[in-house]
């Protein structure tokens, strides 16, 4: 799973999800559902769970960073299995039946989540007008108004719709057409940093990726890489990200592997018939069923 997407990013990432909207009926029994449930954190609602030891779901502004952090370490795994895995953790949390609340809203998170991450993965500053991205940006509009509440998507998304605007004036500065690509990407980044506090807060974590981007792109050794991030942001986020690009580096070295398996057999002669063959067999036992998908997206073959 691909994370859907901050609004303008230094590329200005927005998504493409025309053809990948569902059914408003699908919805319409879980919105039900929240509109029934909208405040389950009444005073006789925390009475009855008080001495369970357990907290009651709260919806707040921090639970769309939550549910992010927690599909972020599971981001090798299928959404329906990340889900899951969810229900059971809500299980040990959460009190009552708010446990069935938070899993969920978190379904639906992760659902609005595969519909941007579908289609068209981003507009570049210098091939997409100004219109385009808006018109992209209303279409993910519609999305969060499909998959939540007005009150879901008031603690979910209300703060970067609030600072959409203003992130649109400046890509309009941005997109002046004397500047680089590179200058432009600066000028939006440099425009953040600059901006008030609550849209520094809806662009930290943009601002916290694009450090740690540098900061890769800055070591090629991976312990250099740990010290310095966690230098700047702590072990614990060191260490996922160490994780990551070990995770990174392992599969970009499969990858060349099976491409050298596949030169030798075409330099052998062999018939494609028996390429194929040999090639099947390969992928079946270094790879897994989605790896191979993706090696076919990388490969051709």
């Amino acid at each position: 799973m691909n994370d859907d997407t901050r609004v303008l990013e230094a590329d200005v990432p927005v998504q493409n999800v025309n053809n990948n909207l569902q059914e408003k009926s699908k919805f319409d029994g879980q919105r039900a559902y929240t509109k029934r449930n909208e405040s389950p954190n009444s005073a006789q609602s925390i009475a009855d769970l008080a001495g369970t030891g357990l907290d009651v779901f709260i919806l707040n502004y921090s639970t769309k960073d939550i549910f992010d952090r927690f599909i972020f370490e599971r981001t090798s795994e299928q959404p329906e299995v990340v889900k899951l895995a969810y229900a059971t953790h809500a299980k040990t949390i959460y009190a009552g039946d708010s446990h069935v609340m938070a899993a969920d809203l978190f379904s639906r998170y992760v659902d609005y989540k595969v519909a941007l991450s579908t289609g068209e993965l981003e507009v570049e500053l210098s091939t997409h007008s100004l219109r385009d991205i808006t018109y992209k940006l209303d279409e993910r509009e519609q999305i969060r108004r499909k998959y939540f509440t007005d009150n879901e998507y008031h603690y979910l998304f209300s703060r970067e719709a609030q600072v959409d605007e203003a992130a649109l004036e400046r890509l309009n500065i941005a997109q002046e057409s004397a500047l680089s690509r590179e200058e432009r990407k600066s000028l939006i980044m440099e425009s953040i940093k600059a901006a008030g506090r609550t849209e520094r807060e809806a662009f930290q974590p943009t601002l916290n990726m694009q450090r740690i981007n540098e900061i890769k792109q800055t070591h090629n050794n991976i312990n250099d890489r740990f010290n310095a991030v966690a230098a700047e942001f702590g072990p614990e986020v060191a260490e996922r990200f160490s994780k990551t690009w070990e995770q990174q580096a392992q599969w970009q070295e499969n990858v060349e592997k099976y491409k050298r398996f596949r030169d030798e057999l075409i330099q052998q002669g062999l018939s494609h018939a028996a390429i194929e063959q040999a090639l099947l067999a390969y992928q079946e036992q270094h790879f897994t069923a989605n790896e191979v998908k993706r090696l076919h997206v990388l490969t051709g073959r």
